[in-house]
């Protein structure tokens, strides 16, 4: 390929990259209730905290119905230079009402998938909160039912950590809330370890106050 060529199709990346991200978000993320904005960066959330929506998304089996909380997250970048997300620091604090809040990590979707279509829900009244750490399942339990729903949800998941210039992305993120969706109205979405990834400058850490997105 000619030197000329190499050039404009590196030039062009970052806008290509760019254009395809924002294709992904349909939503005004700035329409959202919910959502923190700061050094020219926006941050929304937008839970699923009914049957009917996340069977609409989801399809068959859904997080809600394990008492599973699945927030779609926006992130929307209005700075000339890209953003690294660290999609490991994404937290929920929440709990019971006029109590401590906790920190929770997100489930990855085979975790989802597990609790939902492997363990059952037993003892839905019994709490699972602090919770451990879930342990493996072997793979000789799993189907074609759990890999389809497994497929599901890692499609919607975030899976990029790296925001353009000017574009907006999203994805799911999951939260093992032992159906105390009663419980988000004092809730927040934590998101930390942002950086632009040109300077290595530090963003400030985005709280996302749930409650204007919960009945």
């Amino acid at each position: 390929m000619p030197r000329g060529i190499h050039i404009v199709i590196f030039l062009l990346a970052p806008a290509i990259l760019a254009s395809a991200v924002t294709a992904r978000a349909q939503i005004d993320p700035a329409s959202l209730p919910a959502h923190d904005a700061h050094q020219m960066l926006l941050i929304a959330a937008n839970p699923y905290v009914s049957d009917e929506p996340s069977k609409t998304k989801f399809g068959k089996h859904t997080p809600y119905e394990g008492g599973i909380l699945a927030v779609d997250v926006y992130f929307h970048n209005d700075n000339d230079s890209p953003i690294r997300i660290n999609l490991d620091s994404v937290q929920l604090r929440v709990g019971e009402p006029h109590g401590a809040r906790q920190k929770l990590d997100p489930l990855s979707a085979e975790e989802v998938a597990n609790r939902i279509l492997l363990r059952g829900d037993k003892e839905p009244t019994a709490s699972r909160l602090p919770r451990p750490l879930p342990g493996e399942v072997p793979k000789s339990g799993r189907g074609k039912e759990w890999n389809e729903f497994d497929a599901v949800l890692r499609s919607a998941a975030m899976s990029s950590d790296v925001l353009p210039p000017h574009a907006t992305t999203h994805g799911f993120f999951y939260f093992d809330i032992d159906r105390h969706f009663d419980w988000l109205s004092g809730a927040t979405l934590d998101v930390s370890d942002l950086a632009f990834m040109t300077t290595k400058q530090t963003l400030f850490l985005f709280e996302i106050d749930l409650a204007p997105a919960v009945p």
